[in-house]
């Protein structure tokens, strides 16, 4: 691919988007590890904290905070989705899932770091699927999938197209 265009390519109004998105997605992550992180090592003895009332592992904050993150998330998407057209929609849903996936998982880790603890066999991040043993170090087995996951949605984002029909459509929402 010649120089030129990856650059165009860097400049288009997909790329912007895709990088406002994940520029979104990785603070909210990281917000929401420290503010987890902090719960958990702090003494308040909030029942709401180890009440696991949803599916018997999450709480009443975890679901609060990720009611806050999907509407961040997605919200900023649905208003990029409107300058776009309703072609757009299949750009903005890749892209947003994509960068769900992504707050999920540096979310997750990040946790880890900010508590100076590592993975282990036991962790609550591999109840669902498990986590594979690499000398010693536990990846949970998700991370590899919402990796791969994150990477396919991006692609298949970026690689959308607006045809001729739907210009038109553009101009009538902008003005």
């Amino acid at each position: 691919m010649p120089k030129t265009k990856i650059i165009s390519e860097l400049a288009s109004s997909d790329f912007r988007l895709l990088l406002g998105l994940t520029t979104i997605a990785v603070i909210e992550a990281i917000t929401y590890a420290w503010i987890e992180e902090l719960l958990y090592s702090s003494d308040s003895g909030n029942p709401q904290l180890v009440d696991t009332w949803v599916f018997g592992h999450y709480t009443t904050y975890h679901v609060v905070l990720s009611i806050l993150v999907l509407a961040m998330i997605f919200g900023v998407g649905f208003v990029a989705w409107l300058t776009y057209s309703s072609k757009g929609f299949w750009k903005f849903l890749f892209l947003a899932l994509g960068n769900f996936l992504l707050w999920l998982f540096l979310e997750d880790e990040f946790f880890f770091i900010f508590s100076h603890s590592p993975h282990t066999a036991t962790d609550w991040t591999n109840w669902p699927l498990g986590a594979v043993n690499l000398s010693g170090h536990y990846i949970p087995i998700w991370y590899i999938g919402a990796t791969i996951s994150i990477f396919v949605l991006w692609f298949l984002g970026l690689s959308m197209k607006e045809n001729e029909n739907t210009k038109g459509k553009i101009e009538l929402l902008r003005g």
